[in-house]
Protein backbone atom coordinates (compact mmCIF):
# COMPACT_ATOMS: atom_id res chain seq x y z
CA UNK A 1 0.00 0.00 0.00
CA UNK A 2 1.10 3.73 -0.95
CA UNK A 3 0.19 5.77 1.82
CA UNK A 4 1.21 8.35 5.02
CA UNK A 5 4.49 16.10 6.64
CA UNK A 6 5.28 18.30 4.29
CA UNK A 7 8.08 20.64 4.76
CA UNK A 8 10.04 23.40 4.10
CA UNK A 9 16.13 6.34 -23.23
CA UNK A 10 16.11 3.13 -25.03
CA UNK A 11 17.02 0.15 -23.75
CA UNK A 12 17.49 0.22 -20.07
CA UNK A 13 20.98 -0.59 -18.05
CA UNK A 14 22.37 -1.44 -14.51
CA UNK A 15 24.97 0.12 -14.13
CA UNK A 16 27.73 -0.42 -10.92
CA UNK A 17 29.75 2.31 -9.69
CA UNK A 18 32.97 0.27 -8.46
CA UNK A 19 35.03 3.71 -7.35
CA UNK A 20 34.59 6.22 -9.80
CA UNK A 21 31.74 6.18 -12.46
CA UNK A 22 31.88 9.80 -14.06
CA UNK A 23 34.63 12.40 -12.63
CA UNK A 24 33.17 15.83 -12.61
CA UNK A 25 34.73 18.63 -9.97
CA UNK A 26 31.09 20.58 -8.71
CA UNK A 27 31.23 23.15 -6.55
CA UNK A 28 27.62 24.35 -6.10
CA UNK A 29 24.51 26.06 -7.28
CA UNK A 30 22.21 28.38 -5.32
CA UNK A 31 23.46 28.82 -1.66
CA UNK A 32 19.68 28.55 0.11
CA UNK A 33 19.24 25.30 2.28
CA UNK A 34 16.28 26.82 4.15
CA UNK A 35 14.20 27.99 1.29
CA UNK A 36 12.55 25.39 0.15
CA UNK A 37 8.58 24.75 0.51
CA UNK A 38 6.19 22.47 -0.40
CA UNK A 39 5.18 23.35 -4.23
CA UNK A 40 1.22 24.11 -4.47
CA UNK A 41 -1.07 21.55 -6.05
CA UNK A 42 0.03 21.37 -9.97
CA UNK A 43 -3.37 20.53 -10.87
CA UNK A 44 -2.07 17.34 -12.68
CA UNK A 45 -3.42 13.65 -11.24
CA UNK A 46 -1.40 11.24 -12.21
CA UNK A 47 -1.73 7.92 -13.09
CA UNK A 48 -1.80 4.82 -10.03
CA UNK A 49 1.28 2.73 -9.59
CA UNK A 50 1.34 -0.01 -12.05
CA UNK A 51 4.74 -1.44 -11.35
CA UNK A 52 6.22 -1.68 -7.97
CA UNK A 53 9.75 -3.46 -8.60
CA UNK A 54 12.33 -0.62 -9.15
CA UNK A 55 14.37 -2.47 -11.63
CA UNK A 56 11.19 -3.26 -13.38
CA UNK A 57 10.26 -0.02 -13.43
CA UNK A 58 13.11 1.08 -14.68
CA UNK A 59 13.98 -0.75 -17.55
CA UNK A 60 10.49 -0.21 -18.80
CA UNK A 61 10.75 3.78 -18.48
CA UNK A 62 14.86 3.33 -20.26
CA UNK A 63 16.15 4.47 -17.04
CA UNK A 64 19.44 3.62 -15.61
CA UNK A 65 20.32 2.47 -12.07
CA UNK A 66 24.17 3.48 -10.48
CA UNK A 67 25.24 1.76 -7.51
CA UNK A 68 28.51 1.36 -5.78
CA UNK A 69 29.53 -0.89 -3.65
CA UNK A 70 28.50 0.01 -0.38
CA UNK A 71 31.90 -0.58 1.37
CA UNK A 72 33.10 2.80 -1.38
CA UNK A 73 29.56 4.87 -0.71
CA UNK A 74 30.21 3.95 2.92
CA UNK A 75 33.73 4.52 3.67
CA UNK A 76 35.09 7.40 5.74
CA UNK A 77 37.02 9.25 2.74
CA UNK A 78 33.64 9.73 1.75
CA UNK A 79 31.63 10.53 4.48
CA UNK A 80 33.96 13.45 5.42
CA UNK A 81 32.80 17.12 5.67
CA UNK A 82 34.96 19.87 3.95
CA UNK A 83 34.34 23.90 4.36
CA UNK A 84 31.41 25.11 2.24
CA UNK A 85 33.06 26.38 -1.38
CA UNK A 86 35.34 23.05 -1.47
CA UNK A 87 35.49 21.80 -5.07
CA UNK A 88 34.91 18.58 -4.68
CA UNK A 89 34.95 15.75 -7.47
CA UNK A 90 31.98 13.35 -7.21
CA UNK A 91 31.37 9.99 -8.73
CA UNK A 92 28.73 10.22 -10.23
CA UNK A 93 26.72 12.78 -11.81
CA UNK A 94 24.35 13.54 -10.44
CA UNK A 95 26.22 13.38 -7.40
CA UNK A 96 25.19 10.50 -4.54
CA UNK A 97 27.79 10.56 -2.02
CA UNK A 98 31.30 11.65 -1.37
CA UNK A 99 32.37 14.59 0.59
CA UNK A 100 30.06 17.10 1.39
CA UNK A 101 29.60 20.67 3.33
CA UNK A 102 28.87 20.67 7.20
CA UNK A 103 25.01 21.73 6.59
CA UNK A 104 22.59 19.27 4.79
CA UNK A 105 19.81 20.86 2.90
CA UNK A 106 16.38 20.97 4.13
CA UNK A 107 13.35 19.09 2.38
CA UNK A 108 11.24 20.45 0.30
CA UNK A 109 10.81 22.17 -3.25
CA UNK A 110 13.41 24.72 -4.76
CA UNK A 111 12.00 27.33 -7.40
CA UNK A 112 14.86 26.92 -10.38
CA UNK A 113 17.66 29.25 -9.45
CA UNK A 114 17.73 28.78 -5.58
CA UNK A 115 18.97 24.94 -5.85
CA UNK A 116 21.37 24.47 -2.80
CA UNK A 117 24.91 23.89 -3.32
CA UNK A 118 25.64 20.50 -4.13
CA UNK A 119 27.70 20.19 -1.07
CA UNK A 120 24.89 20.73 1.20
CA UNK A 121 22.02 18.42 -1.27
CA UNK A 122 25.44 15.39 -1.03
CA UNK A 123 24.57 15.56 3.06
CA UNK A 124 21.02 15.94 2.95
CA UNK A 125 21.46 12.39 1.10
CA UNK A 126 23.87 11.20 4.23
CA UNK A 127 20.70 11.26 6.43
CA UNK A 128 18.21 8.77 4.12
CA UNK A 129 16.47 11.71 1.86
CA UNK A 130 15.38 11.40 -1.43
CA UNK A 131 15.92 13.84 -4.23
CA UNK A 132 14.44 14.17 -7.15
CA UNK A 133 16.07 16.51 -9.98
CA UNK A 134 15.57 17.40 -13.67
CA UNK A 135 17.85 19.17 -16.10
CA UNK A 136 17.07 22.62 -16.65
CA UNK A 137 14.62 23.38 -19.59
CA UNK A 138 12.25 20.52 -18.32
CA UNK A 139 8.53 21.52 -20.14
CA UNK A 140 6.26 22.90 -17.55
CA UNK A 141 3.81 19.88 -17.81
CA UNK A 142 6.56 17.70 -16.90
CA UNK A 143 7.65 20.00 -13.72
CA UNK A 144 3.97 19.45 -12.59
CA UNK A 145 3.94 16.25 -12.83
CA UNK A 146 6.73 16.51 -10.60
CA UNK A 147 5.83 18.55 -7.96
CA UNK A 148 1.89 16.07 -8.06
CA UNK A 149 4.79 13.57 -7.35
CA UNK A 150 6.65 15.26 -4.78
CA UNK A 151 2.94 15.93 -2.99
CA UNK A 152 1.97 11.77 -3.39
CA UNK A 153 2.64 9.99 -0.44
CA UNK A 154 4.45 6.85 -0.99
CA UNK A 155 4.83 3.82 1.51
CA UNK A 156 4.73 4.83 5.21
CA UNK A 157 5.68 8.40 3.99
CA UNK A 158 3.69 11.70 3.52
CA UNK A 159 3.78 14.18 0.46
CA UNK A 160 7.16 15.60 0.68
CA UNK A 161 8.79 13.85 3.84
CA UNK A 162 12.39 12.74 3.54
CA UNK A 163 12.21 14.20 -0.52
CA UNK A 164 13.84 17.22 -2.33
CA UNK A 165 12.68 18.78 -5.73
CA UNK A 166 14.86 21.12 -7.36
CA UNK A 167 16.32 22.06 -10.91
CA UNK A 168 19.83 19.93 -11.39
CA UNK A 169 22.94 22.41 -11.34
CA UNK A 170 25.95 19.56 -12.24
CA UNK A 171 25.27 19.10 -15.72
CA UNK A 172 24.03 15.61 -15.76
CA UNK A 173 23.15 13.74 -18.98
CA UNK A 174 19.20 12.52 -17.63
CA UNK A 175 16.51 14.59 -17.83
CA UNK A 176 15.15 13.49 -14.63
CA UNK A 177 17.01 11.98 -11.98
CA UNK A 178 16.62 10.48 -8.40
CA UNK A 179 19.39 10.32 -6.00
CA UNK A 180 19.74 8.47 -2.57
CA UNK A 181 23.06 7.93 -0.72
CA UNK A 182 25.12 5.68 -3.06
CA UNK A 183 22.02 5.04 -5.53
CA UNK A 184 21.07 6.73 -8.88
CA UNK A 185 18.12 6.67 -11.33
CA UNK A 186 19.05 8.23 -14.15
CA UNK A 187 16.57 8.98 -17.19
CA UNK A 188 17.35 10.55 -20.11
CA UNK A 189 13.93 11.00 -21.52
CA UNK A 190 10.89 11.71 -19.45
CA UNK A 191 8.27 9.61 -20.61
CA UNK A 192 4.83 8.00 -18.80
CA UNK A 193 6.62 5.10 -17.33
CA UNK A 194 9.36 7.70 -15.17
CA UNK A 195 6.79 8.38 -12.58
CA UNK A 196 6.39 4.44 -11.11
CA UNK A 197 10.51 4.29 -11.49
CA UNK A 198 10.58 7.73 -9.33
CA UNK A 199 7.82 5.89 -6.77
CA UNK A 200 9.96 3.09 -6.90
CA UNK A 201 13.25 4.53 -6.01
CA UNK A 202 11.70 6.42 -3.22
CA UNK A 203 10.64 3.79 -1.64
CA UNK A 204 13.09 1.42 -1.99
CA UNK A 205 15.87 3.92 -0.36
CA UNK A 206 14.14 6.89 1.60
CA UNK A 207 15.50 6.52 4.82
CA UNK A 208 18.55 3.88 4.01
CA UNK A 209 21.27 6.86 4.78
CA UNK A 210 24.19 6.22 6.84
CA UNK A 211 22.73 8.10 9.22
CA UNK A 212 19.71 7.94 11.01
CA UNK A 213 16.32 9.75 10.61
CA UNK A 214 16.09 13.28 12.49
CA UNK A 215 19.92 13.47 13.14
CA UNK A 216 21.30 17.50 13.24
CA UNK A 217 23.30 19.01 10.55
CA UNK A 218 26.55 16.33 11.88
Amino acid sequence: MRRGWIAGGGAAGVVVAAGIAVAVVFGGGGSATRSAAAPASSGVKLPPPKITSLPAAASVAGCTLISPPASVALSPANRRHVAPGTKVVYATNPPSYGPHYPTPASDGYYRPGSTPQVGNLVHALEHGRVEYQYRPGLPEAHLKELQALFNEPEGQWSGGQLLLLFENTTGMRYAVAATAWGHVLGCKTFNARVIDALRDFRLAYTNRGPENLGTGPE
